[in-house]
């Protein structure tokens, strides 16, 4: 039992160590506001970060959640900016960096 107990221990270990990364994660990504397929490639640049910068800690149901909640929350501030409009009503071409 006292082994289970010290696996146990480790694996919250890393899952704090994976939340703090997600945390801490800072992407810049530049995007153009009339271009749609821009926007997406700035989105999934994004989530490529996430996934190569996470790739050791995969796996666990809630490190995976973590994941999927930061995704969410980096692709809404993207296309929040991308539908930002300047005060001449144009949209506006963005580098916008996320954290």
């Amino acid at each position: 039992m006292r082994e289970d107990t010290e696996t146990l221990f480790v694996a919250s270990e890393d899952i704090a160590a994976a939340l703090n990364l997600l945390e801490s994660i800072e992407v810049e990504v530049g995007f153009d506001c009339d271009d749609p397929e821009s926007v997406e490639q700035a989105i999934l640049a994004v989530e490529e970060a996430i996934n190569t910068r996470l790739s050791g800690y995969r796996g666990d149901a809630r490190i995976e959640s973590a994941i999927l909640r930061v995704k969410l929350d980096f692709r809404c501030a993207i296309l929040e900016q991308a539908a930002s409009e300047d005060e001449d009503g144009e949209a506006v071409s963005s580098l916008c960096t996320l954290h």
